[in-house]
């Protein structure tokens, strides 16, 4: 993994914007800045200055690595995108995504108020955005693979409530005890191909922390559900697996 460039939240909504690349995509949030016209040329003089001092610009274009990155982020061929709250009781948001077309990708990082845009290798997807996520230790259990229906809410049928499965199985009663909360984080992937109309979305890998622990979630096949503990190489696995799926198209 080799770093193009770390952007103060100014200097990549500047950027953005001389690229007419339209908005930006999710999971990252970035707001305008500068609240009049003569606030907001100030703060591109100084962004294309600062820019300019650290060799990221060249006469009031970025670098051809930057800008090539950026580019890639608005019109990817492949996008998985990573979401993270390590603490539902604090504001604190993680959000990265991996951009790819051909053999060419970019790790992009949102945290506090920098971007960070690293040239990742195509093998190296999977765990360059597991890395990315606050490490979580894997909570005690075993993976076990059990049918949606066994976490719907009980239905009402001829006045009585009445479960779905009446029985768990082992495996059910296994993730029921997993994903037992409270959850004190959680977090997700999401993996896209194509663009606009052509856009695929492929089954999320999602998980929570709780006081025991990590677990994972993701969807095996149609109306099946994975649960296991994991930590972050874990959670690499899963999102490998997801990405393997690409190719089958």
């Amino acid at each position: 993994m080799r770093q193009i460039a770390q952007l103060s939240l100014p200097a990549f909504e500047v950027l953005w914007e001389d690229l007419r690349a339209g908005s930006v995509p999710y999971p990252f949030d970035v707001s305008q800045h500068g609240e009049t016209l003569d606030e907001r040329a100030r703060i591109k003089a100084a962004v294309h200055a600062d820019l300019e001092r650290r060799n990221l610009a060249r006469r009031g274009r970025p670098e051809p690595d930057l800008e090539d990155a950026l580019n890639l982020l608005a019109r990817p061929e492949l996008r998985v995108i990573a979401l993270c709250m390590p603490d539902l009781n604090q504001q604190k948001v993680v959000r990265a995504s991996v951009v790819a077309r051909g053999g060419y990708a970019v790790l992009f990082t949102q945290e506090d108020t920098t971007f960070t845009l690293n040239l990742v290798q195509p093998n190296e997807i999977a765990a360059s955005l597991a890395n990315a996520m606050p490490p979580g230790r894997p909570g005690p259990g075993k993976l076990v693979t059990v049918p949606a229906q066994a976490f719907e809410a009980p239905q009402r049928q001829e006045g009585f409530r009445q479960a779905v499965r009446s029985t768990d199985n082992d495996d059910v009663r296994i993730a029921k005890q997993m994903l037992t909360g409270p959850a004190i984080g959680n977090g997700h992937f999401i993996v896209q191909i194509g663009q606009g109309r052509t856009k695929r979305d492929f089954p999320p890998v999602t998980w929570i922390d709780t006081n025991q622990g990590r677990y994972s979630n993701v969807e095996t096949r149609s109306g099946w559900f994975t649960i296991s503990p994991a930590d972050n190489m874990g959670l690499a696995r899963h999102l490998g697996q997801v990405l393997a799926m690409t190719s089958e198209r």
